[in-house]
Order: structure tokens, then C-alpha cells, then sequence
């Protein structure tokens, strides 16, 4: 899977609105066969768009990082898999844990700013991060002293979450967030 990809096009100025509809067109509905380079934007996590005028053409450049596949996933036949030895396993899971705080702090940062905007965060955000946020605390040696406080406002955000109501879920947000700093304070 490619980390990024980029369309890098000069057009006239008058085209410009035209180029743009294709985008949008690309992201509601897929790439129509004429434009079938516009797939590399369909499912991104990330979408750039930079747009320049120069010396009388525009310069569209369109950076789209596609979202991630999971591992699990990718594997199709467990029985296929190698064992790892004990020290690959120890590196595993110390890569494995690293990957899931950068995810998990993603998804924070993104329910942190729907609650304090006033607005429940998406619920496939929510659902990835208390799945992750019980994965964490089971890796032991990385704040066990929190692990339980830190599930008690967790099950206090998703309960807030599932009742649709802002107000706990913006206390229950603050109280994670407030855990996690003291936390990461200690262990990071």
C-alpha cells in the first residue's frame, strides 16, 4: 500500500472549476473512466489540495494518503503465519503498542474537538477508540496504576455517547484527558 499519492496537473485557469467538480464527483460516486486517475482519491484519510497560479497556467497539485488496512486483515490464513521468535515478539509488541497510542491519540484529538465544538464525535470514532482504549490497558509496565480510572471515564464517555448526552460526554472527555496527562506526566 503506498503511503501517498499525487496528481501534479498545469491547466488553464478557466479549467479550474471544471477539475474541481471531477473531484467532488470522484469522492461522491468513484472515478468515471475518463478520469480513472482520480481513484487515488476515493477512501482517503487525508486529502491536500494545492492550487497555484503561475505565470498565467494554474497548478493543481492533489495529495491523497489512503486510509489504512488493517494487519489482521491482510493476512488471510492465520495457519500461514510465521511464529515469531521471543525477541521479535517483544519488538512486536513494543511497535504494536507505539501504533495503537498513535491511533488512539488520533481519535482523541478528533473526539476531544467534537465534544468541545458542542457536538457528539462519529460513532466509528468512538467505537476505535474504547476498542483501543481496551486493548491498552492490557500491556502491562505502561501506567497500570491509571488503567482503572482511566476504563471508569471511558465507560462514563461511551455511556454519555449512547445517551446522546453533550454535557457528560464533554465531562467524561475532560476526566480521560485529565488522566491521560497525568499519566503520560509519569511513564512518557
Amino acid at each position: 500500500m503506498a503511503k501517498k499519492s499525487k496528481i501534479e496537473k498545469y491547466i488553464q485557469p478557466g479549467e479550474l472549476p471544471e477539475f474541481l467538480r471531477k473531484i467532488a464527483d470522484a469522492l461522491e460516486g468513484g472515478a468515471s473512466e475518463e478520469d480513472a486517475y482520480l481513484v487515488m482519491i476515493e477512501g482517503f484519510k487525508k486529502l491536500k489540495i494545492n492550487i497555484r497560479n503561475e505565470y498565467g497556467h494554474t497548478a493543481v497539485k492533489v495529495t491523497a494518503k489512503p486510509m489504512p488496512t488493517s494487519i489482521s486483515s491482510e493476512q488471510e490464513d492465520p495457519s500461514e503465519a510465521e511464529i515469531p521468535s521471543p525477541a521479535e515478539q517483544d519488538n512486536s509488541t513494543k511497535s504494536s503498542y507505539k501504533s495503537l497510542k498513535k491511533r488512539m491519540k488520533a481519535s482523541f484529538k478528533v473526539i476531544f474537538k467534537s465534544v468541545h465544538a458542542g457536538t457528539l464525535p462519529p460513532l466509528e470514532v468512538v467505537e476505535e477508540f474504547m476498542a483501543d482504549s481496551r486493548t491498552m490497558v492490557s500491556f502491562e509496565g505502561h501506567g497500570d496504576e491509571y488503567y482503572d480510572e482511566f476504563t471508569a471515564a471511558c465507560d462514563k464517555f461511551q455511556q454519555a455517547c449512547n445517551d446522546s448526552d453533550i454535557e457528560s460526554a464533554h465531562n467524561a472527555c475532560d476526566e480521560i484527558n485529565s488522566i491521560t496527562a497525568h499519566c503520560h506526566s509519569r511513564y512518557k
